[in-house]
């Protein structure tokens, strides 16, 4: 599509007044970039869930392309985060349409899904839009691609559609969890900072999506858009959570090791009888394996002194300390604070 054309288009929807205010703040227009790279295939399994990477494809940054249960697509991706199809948005959001091959992008018509292709009241699309060439305009990156789909199930979910990618070949982000660490252990309810480190080459990490598993459930802990990448997860339960972050950049994603902790219930402390035997004072104080606690010491049960920071290794845990000095000593264990 050429540059008149937009601006017919957006005039006849801004009207006289509003489009003359958009031109004058209007900035400088980024390349138009044509997708003519190799295709990939992506089938969605079923219905779209957020805590489900596998029904969303990521083609770009500002679109998340999937759809819910007997519904036309949209667009999920930050900012436009819609949970479902919309006509009167115009869903997906931030794209528009039109039946045509790629290589003729540029005079091809235009308009929202539901014009063009049809809404929820849009006929079986089972039988109309599999092997019809489409192109795709991504409005806010500028982007035209193909997209050709091979099936569409009615009245439910899922689809199958061959796209173009990337005229230059882009290489895959790498990315990966460095906080927390592999097998560390939390205090229920934790609310933890989760941070992933996520490069390309050659290119920019325009978002990294961050999900934790358990009990086979996998939720969305969020998504950020530009470094540093870090998300905070709020009041965790007790259990045991394996932690992924997915990177995207230039439409292709990449998903780091799994990061496996533990929530745990803390342990309500207290001390054994303690013993002062061959010049060593001790005594043993139940523990969290995988809790930092630390011993205190006193003379006046106010002002307390620490004296051991231990990691628990296991429940009970020995403290000693040699047996000197005169005077009354008291010690006390605290449990350390979630980092």
């Amino acid at each position: 599509m050429n540059e008149n054309a937009n601006l017919s288009r957006l005039a006849r929807s801004l009207g006289g007044a509003g489009f003359a205010l958009m031109m004058a703040a209007l900035a400088p227009a980024q390349a138009t970039d044509v997708w003519t790279g190799p295709l990939i295939t992506y089938t969605q399994p079923g219905a779209y869930d957020p805590s489900d990477l596998s029904t969303v494809d990521p083609i770009a940054a500002d679109m998340w392309f999937t759809r819910g249960s007997g519904k036309p697509p949209f667009n999920a991706a930050p900012p436009y985060n819609e949970p479902s199809y919309d006509a009167s948005s115009g869903s997906p959001q931030n794209s528009e349409w039109a039946f045509g091959n790629l290589s003729n992008y540029a005079s091809l018509a235009y308009d929202t899904w539901g014009n063009v292709i049809g809404g929820e009241q849009g006929g079986d699309l089972s039988a109309t839009l599999p092997n019809q060439p489409l192109v795709m305009h991504i409005i806010s990156d500028d982007i035209y691609l193909s997209m050709e789909f091979s099936s569409w199930t009615q009245g439910g979910a899922g689809f199958s559609y061959q796209r173009s990618t990337p005229a230059v070949v882009q290489p895959s982000p790498m990315v990966s969890i460095t906080s927390p660490a592999g097998g560390a252990t939390f205090a229920a309810p934790a609310s933890l900072s989760i941070t992933a480190g996520a490069s390309v080459s050659g290119g920019t990490v325009t978002n990294v999506a961050f999900f934790a598993s358990t009990n086979d459930v996998t939720n969305s802990l969020g998504a950020v858009r530009a470094a540093p990448f870090t998300v905070t997860a709020l009041q965790l339960a007790a259990g045991n959570y394996s932690l992924i972050a997915v990177a995207t950049a230039a439409g292709i994603s990449a998903t780091s090791s799994v990061v496996n902790i533990s929530v745990v219930l803390p342990i309500v402390l207290s001390n054994s009888v303690p013993a002062v035997a061959r010049g060593q004072f001790s005594f043993n104080y139940s523990a969290n394996a995988g809790l930092t606690y630390v011993v205190q010491r006193s003379s006046d049960l106010s002002t307390w002194v620490p004296v051991a920071t231990n990691l628990a290794a296991g429940n009970p845990v020995h403290f000693a300390e040699t047996a000197v000095g005169s005077g009354a000593r008291y010690y006390r264990v605290v449990r350390q604070p979630n980092p």
